[in-house]
């Protein structure tokens, strides 16, 4: 486009393509539009990887913040887990799953992939949370406070989902009504 993608995303135009585009173009195994949404907002993931910390904090007992981030970041850069451990690298630690640290590691640096729901970490910490009885969800949406110089009041990730959410079924009501 004239005047570069940069100038492109902030006309209505170009707002809607890359937005679609960063809404949709990647796998999921959401059963929601709703955690599409709250990824929206928080970040690709977010929400698989919010379901896998609450997983966590119940294995080990440890206080985690669900926010989606499963490492430590740095000027938008994962952190190494073992220099500076997150909450889920410290949980991850004390739990029984048979692997190295290394491998631990390796797979939490694919968060922000679809991939990681294959890896040995996720597999084998979901398998010990089905074996102690404990039916948590597999995605959920991150408990994330919004900030900004335009927010006036207290908004959160859940409450920016949840409205997309709704306007999205609205629409498809209107688009089915309007088939009939």
């Amino acid at each position: 486009p004239a005047g570069g993608a940069r100038s492109e995303v902030f006309k209505r135009r170009g707002g809607v393509y890359f937005g679609a585009a960063m809404l949709l173009d990647y796998p999921v195994s959401y059963s929601r539009m709703l955690y599409r949404f709250a990824d929206y907002n928080a970040g690709r993931y977010s929400s698989r990887n919010a379901a896998f910390q609450a997983v966590l904090a119940r294995l080990s007992g440890q206080t985690i913040v669900l926010d989606g981030d499963l490492l430590r970041y740095r000027d938008g850069q994962p952190e190494p887990a073992r220099s500076a451990p997150s909450q889920a690298w410290r949980a991850l630690s004390t739990l029984q799953l048979g692997l190295p640290l290394a491998q631990i590691e390796h797979d939490l640096k694919l968060e922000k992939r679809f991939e990681f729901e294959q890896s040995p970490t996720y597999l084998r910490t979901l398998a010990l949370a089905e074996r102690r009885a404990l039916a948590l969800p597999r995605e959920r949406v991150p408990e994330l406070q919004l900030h900004s110089p335009k927010i006036k009041r207290s908004l959160t990730t859940a409450w920016f989902a949840e409205r997309c959410e709704a306007r999205f079924r609205t629409c498809l009501a209107r688009l089915a009504a309007a088939d009939d």
